[in-house]
């Protein structure tokens, strides 16, 4: 592709890895980076528990540390944490977060080897399958994984969908086609509501085929036996698979995805029996084209479309869609801000939304 500045992910060297013998530090690459995210939502109508977001709130502000540890051969020992915190939670800004927000989350933890020959294997909590192959595709936008799997069942970090808990994660390159497969060993989760999700464990397979150099179609699949407890129990059979294509020709960002989602969305209902619905899918797309600037310190100018679409088949009468536009300037020295207007058509009657987030990327 020959102009990409909205996927930036610069990192610090700290420590760069050049192999001496007799030197084992020489082995090491440490990097750091993160992303500050200050963020406005202003939705028209009743914002209810969300009207923290119009005064301004966190937008997912995060830290990254990556360490590459060469060990003999092409293997390295490879381990990552990423830190999400809460500024205004951290420094108690009365009305600038949610009731009951932490100061900060584990967003990733993992641990494994890394091999050009043999792939990479990996522990711990970091991205689902279903989201490195379908769902990154289309999270381009602020307000956007509204109509993909992703973080919009049970929770995320483990109902193995986002950004999975104690999984082991397997990826090999042949060609242009990269090769997933996952392991989801077992997790409880409080959901806060008298009722208990216990993950007995579960697995994901996914490829994305690079096409050519610009374009990428990933498929995944994601299965997990899940029991939710409480006044008794049930025993659910949790399946999401999806799709998703991405197109970076020139200046331009083209992206659509969509999914089938079986026991995994939920039906507001706190009750073991019907705590899933049985069937619902969606859709998402984005069309974006940059417009290279190089001056006045503005790198680059994006504006774009975007939109969703979530619709229960059963176990609940809900259809969402979403329809906007947007804008990102993109500015020296890792600044960036977006604005964001989206039309929303739901069953509940949801407002539309305008939006704006600055950021500093480093």
């Amino acid at each position: 592709m020959a102009f990409m500045p909205f996927a930036t992910q610069a990192e610090i060297t700290v420590l760069k890895q050049d192999p001496q013998a007799g030197n084992p530090l020489s082995r090491l690459n440490f990097t750091v980076g993160g992303s500050i995210r200050p963020q406005f939502q202003n939705m028209t109508g009743n914002d209810g528990a969300n009207g923290y977001k119009r005064n301004g709130f966190d937008g997912g502000t995060r830290f990254r540390f990556a360490a590459d540890y060469y060990l003999f051969d092409d293997i390295s020992w490879i381990s990552y944490y990423e830190l999400g915190v809460n500024i205004p939670a951290v420094f108690d800004w009365d009305n600038h977060y949610a009731k009951g927000a932490t100061d900060t989350t584990r967003r990733m933890l993992y641990t494994g080897f890394k091999s050009a020959t043999w792939g990479t294997l990996t522990f711990g909590q970091q991205n689902s399958i279903y989201y490195d192959v379908v769902g990154v595709k289309t999270d381009i936008w602020d307000y956007d994984m509204i109509g993909q799997a992703p973080g919009n069942g049970i929770n995320g970090d483990y109902d193995g969908s986002y950004r999975t808990r104690k999984s082991l994660k397997y990826k090999k390159s042949i060609g242009n086609v990269d090769l997933y497969a996952s392991y989801l060993f077992s997790d409880d989760y409080n959901a806060n509501n008298g009722l208990n999700y216990k993950r007995k464990g579960g697995g994901s397979l996914g490829a994305d085929y690079h096409l050519t150099d610009d374009l990428t179609w990933g498929t995944a699949w994601n299965y997990t036996r899940a029991e939710m407890r409480g006044n008794g129990n049930k025993t659910y059979d949790q399946n999401i698979v999806g799709t998703a294509l991405s197109w970076t020709p020139e200046n331009w960002t083209i992206a659509v995805g969509g999914g089938w989602y079986q026991n995994f969305m939920t039906t507001k209902k706190v009750s073991v029996n019907d705590y899933f619905a049985g069937d619902a899918w969606g859709l998402e797309y984005f069309v974006g084209y940059a417009f290279p600037i190089g001056q006045y310190a503005v790198k680059a100018i994006q504006p774009y479309f975007m939109g969703d679409r979530i619709e229960y088949v059963n176990g609940r009468d809900y259809l969402r869609t979403d329809n906007g536009v947007g804008i990102t300037f993109q500015l020296d020295y890792g600044f960036r801000v977006d604005y964001e207007h989206v039309f929303t058509s739901s069953t509940d009657n949801l407002g539309d939304m305008n939006l704006v987030r600055l950021r500093y990327d480093f």
